[in-house]
This record gives structure tokens, sequence and C-alpha cells, in this order.
């Protein structure tokens, strides 16, 4: 796969999981976020189930790990860390909502963008080229713009988002990793699902309680954000990183943001302020350099 067919892919994610954003937030108008958390992966799980049996009967993934005799415990470890690292972001975010606005929510959950070559420089030394570090930059501007977000309205919701970043930051880095090893995509995208699943569950039974009629009232959000945004979109997250570096998959990813807000003022008739289309302008311009410039200096994933 060519990079920039991987880069294709991860914009059609970021694409569906800005459109999942809308129906995220009518969908908790009736549940609790854990509840909706299970659920959605619970549908996500299940939907990617046929296509883990298939890759597993062509490669199964312990025959891999087998063939792979150094990193067997890392893989190990590693698929188990993918599902933690998505539980703890999802609940962060997913909390968040009903905490901070929507707008810093936004914003402060890109942090992950910076914080991926960041923490790639510092952890393993692996740096990008200059005019990659002006996207980030670029990219930050913008969507700090398209939010509106601002430190005077800082709450607690605020804080446990950026803490969610430093976990989605680890997930898309672990990713990369794993997709490497591995590749088996269907398999890992299934194993991270299906823990996240039951960690949310484990959550949701001391903390939620939901009524048929609740899940009624919201199996349409559901279905769509369990099928598109997480059965989807996550597993065309470990295709398409194969065949690209993290820092760019970061950038492109976080167009959900900017998909999220364009989808808010044509389903839901929200505004879109002046500052906000400035900002939105300002990411594509972020992601046309990543689109345009090398990969980094040492290629690393």
């Amino acid at each position: 796969m060519s990079r920039q067919v991987a880069h294709g892919l991860l914009l059609l994610t970021s694409f569906v999981w800005g459109i999942t954003f809308v129906f995220q937030t009518t969908g908790m108008e009736t549940i609790g976020p854990f509840g909706f958390t299970t659920l959605k992966f619970l549908t996500g799980t299940i939907t990617i189930l046929p296509m883990a049996i298939w890759e597993y009967r062509r490669a199964p993934l312990q025959t891999i790990m087998l063939d792979s005799k150094d990193d067997r415990v890392m893989i190990m470890i590693g698929i188990i860390n993918l599902g933690v690292l998505m539980f703890v972001g999802s609940a962060l975010q997913q909390v968040s909502l009903g905490i901070t606005s929507i707008a810093n929510t936004a914003f402060l959950t890109t942090l992950y963008v910076p914080l991926v070559p960041i923490l790639g420089l510092l952890m393993f030394r692996r740096n990008m080229r200059k005019l990659r570090w002006v996207a980030v930059a670029i990219f930050v501007v913008g969507s700090w713009l398209m939010s509106g977000a601002s430190p005077s309205d800082a709450v607690i919701g605020d804080v446990m988002v950026i803490i969610g970043a430093f976990f989605w930051a680890g997930h898309i880095m672990l990713v990369g990793w794993m997709a490497q090893r591995t590749h088996a995509p269907f398999q890992l995208a299934f194993l991270q699902m299906l823990i996240t699943t039951i960690l949310s569950y484990g959550v949701f039974s001391f903390t939620e309680t939901m009524t048929l009629m609740d899940l009624s009232a919201v199996w349409p959000e559901i279905l769509f954000a369990g099928i598109m945004s997480t059965g989807l979109g996550f597993t065309l997250q470990l295709i398409a990183q194969q065949h690209c570096s993290n820092a760019a998959a970061a950038i492109l990813l976080s167009l959900e943001g900017v998909f999220a807000a364009i989808s808010g003022w044509v389903l839901l008739g929200q505004s879109m302020m002046v500052s906000a289309m400035m900002g939105a302008g300002l990411i594509f311009v972020a992601v046309l350099i990543v689109e345009l410039s090398p990969e980094f200096k040492e290629q690393s994933r």
C-alpha cells in the first residue's frame, strides 16, 4: 500500500469519526457515558468479528508471535495496552462531555497531535523534518481558532481531556508499532475492542443503570457509532498505520474535529463563527503540508 492510499484511509477514518460525534452527542441524552461506551464497543467488536476470523484462518496471531520470538511478550503486552489506552482515552473524553464545553473538549483532545512527535523525540529520539513541525504548530493554532476554547472556562473536565490526550497519543504510537510487527489489523482491532468493552462494562455495572426504554431511544446512535466509528474506523487506522508515520497519522486523524464541526452545523444547526472557519482552513493547510512533505529524517513508526 502506498503512503497516499494510507493517508486516504486515515482521512476517511477522521471523516467517519467526525460525523459520529453528532450521534455520540445525541446518544448521551438518555444513557450514561459508560453505558454508551460499552454498547458502542460491543457493537464494534461484533462488527469486526467475521473479518478477524477470516484473517485468523489465513494467519493466526499466535503463529505470528511464535515467528517473532524476541517480540512475543511485547506483542502480548501491546495487545492488552491497546485496549487499556483505548478504554481510558474514550472514558475520559466521554465523561468530560458532561462536565466541560464541547469546544474545550474538541481543542484539548487534539493535543495528541503535538504529543505524538514530542513523545517520539523524547522517548525514541525520532525526529521529523522541520516542515512537519511547522505543520504541527499550524494545526494547534487552527484547532484553537476552530473550537473557540478559552482558558477562562477551564474546569475539571478540561483536565480529564488533557490527560486523555496523552492516552490517545500513546494509542496512536502503539498502533504504529503493533501494526508493523503483526500485520494482523483485523485481529488486533477485535482484541482491543473486546478489552475496551469488558473494561467499560466493568465500570458501567458499578456506576450506572440502563432500562430497555433508555436503550430503545438511542439504538440508532449506538449502531452508527459502533459499526462505523468503532468497527470501521479503528480497523482502518490499524491498516493505514502500517504504511505511514505516527505523526502524519495524528494530524490526519485529528481532522475529525473539523468534520465534527461541519456535521454539527449541517445536521444539528449549530453555528460556525468566522474564527472557526479560519481555524478549519489552517488545519487543512497543516494536512496539505503533511501530504507534500517527506517522512521522518529517520523512518519511524
